[in-house]
């Protein structure tokens, strides 16, 4: 009989949701786990002419003066992207979710340790490490293309569990985010969850069947030699000696059936009476407003997302995904921005900053 085992290590939750900017039509797709051959996926890729070398990464090395918490801190940095401003934005999100991950270990390495020493206990140093994989650099397949891959990975001495943020995105002059849905197009996710428990099935004692629960909006992945690779946290669909579950899929380019997707942007003019919201000032000062009744007064649909604690937000073609820790905001392809303030939990309710309604949503707040 199988046990699901699961260590939970208490850590910020830290990275920015993936980006990319492609397009296709809805096609068959014929998922492959990563030990496995790949299937060949008919996709469709927005044609592009790259006309910069491939992008390179400056590696930042963050440390610590702590005794409590070893590290081993390596913060990518692109360069060499066309759109410098997305570039510093994306730069900039990806550092300060590291410092603030490591100030989190910190805190918490130092406050064991305490309570260690007030008990006559023994304490041993806790570690985290943050390194990164660049998977595409834009001159590969598909062309333009840069992916990368962030793996943050915290011990207090027992069975560590990594936390991977991708990264894509297109090497031109003005990036734009999209998702597996501008991927594959807008009916991918009945197929590729299909085929993805399809290759659960062949291998049972490999994963937890019944915790498989489809992809999700926010869908970590990334790219790799032209092949699209579908990433799940370890332990939510399989035991620790998994490591993260992966499922790949070969990329076809057939640029005749290229499809440009309808730009999605906010509904304007929509208004949000504040007093109506559960809210509350947080220390620093910011306004912060319960999501759900944010989403429930403009009209959107909230879905909650347990394994990657996040929510998404929905209105027809209109969406966006918020995490818990993790100060990175978007809607739709929209370059992601840091708002001050990353969503938290209190009371049992999900709370963002309150710009988030002016400034992602586009409503005016009364």
């Amino acid at each position: 009989m199988k046990t699901k085992t699961v260590n939970l290590i208490k850590m910020s939750a830290v990275g920015c949701a993936a980006l990319m900017c492609m397009s296709a039509a809805s096609l068959p797709v014929n998922a492959m786990a990563t030990v496995q051959a790949s299937a060949v996926v008919a996709a469709s890729v927005q044609a592009s002419t790259p006309t910069a070398a491939a992008v390179r990464v400056n590696e930042k090395v963050l440390s610590t003066t702590s005794t409590y918490l070893t590290t081993h801190i390596q913060v990518p940095q692109l360069t060499g992207m066309l759109d410098t401003h997305y570039q510093a934005e994306l730069n900039d999100i990806i550092l300060s979710h590291a410092e603030k991950d490591l100030a989190a270990w910190e805190k918490e390495a130092a406050e064991t340790a305490s309570k260690a020493k007030t008990g006559n206990l023994e304490f041993h140093p806790y570690d985290l490490y943050i390194t990164y994989n660049l998977k595409a650099d834009g001159i590969g397949h598909p062309a333009g293309v840069i992916s990368l891959e962030v793996i943050t990975e915290g011990s207090t001495g027992g069975t560590s569990m990594p936390r991977i943020d991708t990264y894509n995105v297109e090497n031109k002059t003005t990036a734009e985010r999209v998702t597996l849905s501008g991927l594959l197009g807008e009916n991918y996710k009945e197929k590729l969850d299909a085929d993805i428990l399809a290759q659960i099935k062949k291998d049972p004692d490999k994963y937890f069947l019944e915790d498989y629960k489809g992809t999700s909006m926010e869908q970590t992945f990334y790219l790799e030699k032209g092949e699209l690779v579908i990433v799940f946290p370890k332990y939510s669909i399989a035991p620790g000696y998994v490591g993260s579950p992966e499922f790949r899929f070969s990329l076809k380019d057939h640029s005749a059936d290229v499809t440009t997707p309808a730009e999605t942007k906010p509904e304007a003019g929509v208004k949000l009476d504040l007093k109506k919201v559960a809210n509350y000032k947080n220390s620093h000062g910011v306004t912060m407003v319960s999501l759900r009744d944010v989403a429930h007064q403009l009209g959107y649909e909230l879905k909650w997302n347990p394994s990657a604690k996040s929510a998404e937000v929905k209105k027809e073609t209109q969406w966006t995904t918020v995490s818990i820790g993790k100060d990175s905001y978007f809607f739709a392809k929209m370059t992601p921005k840091a708002l001050g303030a990353a969503p938290v939990l209190q009371d049992n309710k999900l709370y963002v900053p309150v710009i988030f309604v002016s400034e992602i949503l586009k409503a005016q707040v009364q």
